[in-house]
C-alpha cells in the first residue's frame, strides 16, 4: 500500500483525511440482499468470453491457494509503503550480494510490495530491474493530479494512467512466461487487493493468472498489480468484470494494504508444518518479512484542527495495522515450526520524506542505499515482531514523570 506519512505537508494531511472520512462514511451496514450476494461464489469474466476462474483470484475456499504447491522451505512477504519500496528493493539486492539469499517457494506482496514481488519471485537476476524501477521514476511516472475543481465529482485526487503504463513496460510477455514456468514447478506468487464492496482482502494467484492465454492473462496480471497499488482517495479503484449467479457485474478493487499491509495465506503455514522437510540440510522452514518503511510513524506536532487530527490518527492506525500483521504472521510461523525473520527501516534513519507518494529520485536512492546496507549486513534481521520487543514503542504510563524510551534493538536469534 502507498502508506502516507502525516507529519508534514498540507496536501498529505488532506489526502490522509480523505481516507479517514471514507472509512467513516463507508462503514455502513449492507442490506441483507447485499450480504447474501457477498457470500455468493464469484468468478471472473472476460468482456466477450465465458467466465474464467483464475485460481486464487476469488476463492470458494482458502485451501484452493495451495493446490499443487510444493512444500515451502523459504517464504517471503513484502509489505506496503509507497516510495519506501526502494528500501525493500535495496534489502533484496544486498541480500543477494551476501550469497545467502535463497530461492523463495512463496512470495506475497501488497501495494508497493506487489510491484516488487514478481522480481523477487523470479530471483536475484531481476534485482537490477527492481532497483531501476524504484530509483529511476518520479511522481509524474506514477500519477497526474486532477484539476482541484473537478475532484469532488471524481473517485480520486489523481489519475493512474502513468502507473498503468509503467506496469505495462515492466510486466512483459517474457517475464510472464518465466512466472508461469515457475508456477508449474510448484512455486507460488500472491498479490493482495481490497474489494471495496465487501471491504475484504482478495488474494490473487498470480502464477496461475500468468499461465492463462494471452492477452487475457497478461491484462489481468497487470490490472491486479495496478489495483493493489491504488490507494483509495489518491488513485482510482480498478474495475474487474465478474459473474455472480450467472449475471455480470463490476467489482472495484483498490489498495491491498487497506486490509492487509502484508500477508501470507494460512495454507502456506499449514503446508510447511505437515510432513518432513525434503532438504536434509534444513531442519526448519523460514518465514521472511520485509517492511517498506519504519515500524512507527515519525513524531511531530499536530495542529488542533479537524484535518490534521484526522490525518495523524489515520497514520497511527496504518502503522499499527502493519505491526499487528507482523505479530499475526509471527504466531502463525511459530505454530508451523518456522524460523521468523523481519526487517524494517531503522527508526532513527535520517532521511527526509515529505510524503510516501512524493516520488523523489534522490530520496528513493537514499532509501535503496539504506536497504542495501541492511541487506549486506546479514541481513540484519529481527527474530520477533515489534509487539514482543522489550522496547516496542508503546508507552506504558503510571504517572506524569516520564522517561525517554531506549531505541529498539534486534534480539538475538
Amino acid at each position: 500500500m502507498v502508506t502516507l506519512r502525516y507529519c508534514a505537508g498540507s496536501r498529505t494531511v488532506f489526502a490522509g483525511s480523505l481516507i479517514a472520512l471514507a472509512v467513516l462514511v463507508g462503514c455502513q451496514t449492507p442490506r441483507p440482499a447485499e450480504r447474501a450476494r457477498a457470500k455468493a461464489h464469484r468468478v471472473l469474466a472476460s468482456e466477450d468470453g465465458p467466465p474464467i476462474v483464475p485460481p486464487g483470484a476469488v476463492l470458494a475456499s482458502p485451501a484452493d491457494l495451495i493446490v499443487g504447491m510444493r512444500k515451502p522451505q523459504h517464504v517471503l512477504a513484502l509489505s506496503s509503503g509507497g516510495l519506501y519500496g526502494a528500501y525493500s528493493a535495496g534489502v533484496l539486492d544486498g541480500w543477494t550480494r551476501t550469497g545467502t539469499r535463497p530461492e523463495f517457494d512463496v512470495v506475497t506482496g501488497t501495494s508497493t510490495g506487489a510491484l516488487i514481488a514478481p522480481f523477487a519471485f523470479l530471483g536475484s537476476e531481476y534485482d537490477a530491474q527492481a532497483v531501476k524501477l524504484y530509483t529511476g521514476v518520479r511522481t509524474s511516472d506514477i500519477f497526474h493530479m486532477r484539476a482541484w475543481v473537478t475532484i469532488p465529482f471524481r473517485d480520486a485526487l489523481a489519475t493512474s494512467e502513468p502507473l498503468q503504463r509503467l506496469i505495462e513496460s515492466q510486466i512483459t510477455p517474457a517475464l510472464l512466461d518465466r512466472i508461469a514456468e515457475e508456477h508449474r514447478k510448484g512455486r507460488r506468487l500472491y498479490v493482495g487487493t481490497t474489494d471495496l464492496r465487501t471491504r475484504r482482502a482478495v488474494i490473487w494467484d498470480m502464477g496461475a493468472i500468468a499461465c492463462r492465454p494471452r492477452p487475457e492473462g497478461g491484462t489481468l496480471f497487470r490490472d491486479v498489480l495496478l489495483a493493489s497499488a491504488s490507494i483509495p482517495g489518491v488513485l482510482p479503484p480498478v474495475p474487474f468484470r465478474i459473474a455472480v449467479d450467472g449475471q455480470r457485474e463490476t467489482e472495484y478493487h483498490a489498495d491491498g494494504g487497506v486490509t492487509a499491509p502484508l500477508f501470507m495465506p494460512p495454507g502456506v503455514f499449514e503446508l510447511a508444518r505437515l510432513g518432513p522437510n525434503t532438504d536434509p540440510m534444513q531442519t526448519r522452514a523460514n518465514f521472511y518479512a520485509i517492511v517498506s518503511g519504519r515500524l512507527y510513524p515519525e513524531e511531530g506536532p499536530v495542529r488542533r484542527r479537524i484535518l490534521p487530527v484526522l490525518g495523524a490518527s489515520t497514520g497511527a492506525m496504518l502503522f499499527a495495522h502493519c505491526r499487528a500483521e507482523l505479530a499475526n504472521t509471527y504466531w502463525q510461523s511459530q505454530l508451523a515450526g518456522m524460523r521468523y525473520h523481519m526487517i524494517a527501516l531503522r527508526q532513527d534513519t535520517e532521511i527526509q520524506v515529505d510524503t510516501a507518494v512524493s516520488f523523489d529520485r534522490k530520496v528513493m536512492t537514499q532509501l535503496y542505499q539504506e536497504g542495501l546496507n541492511d541487506g549486506q549486513s546479514g541481513p540484519s534481521w529481527m527474530y520477533i515482531p515489534p509487539a514482543l520487543s522489550p522496547c516496542d514503542g508503546n508507552y506504558a504510563r503510571g504517572g506524569l514523570r516520564l522517561r525517554t524510551m531506549p531505541p529498539m534493538q534486534p534480539p538475538a536469534p
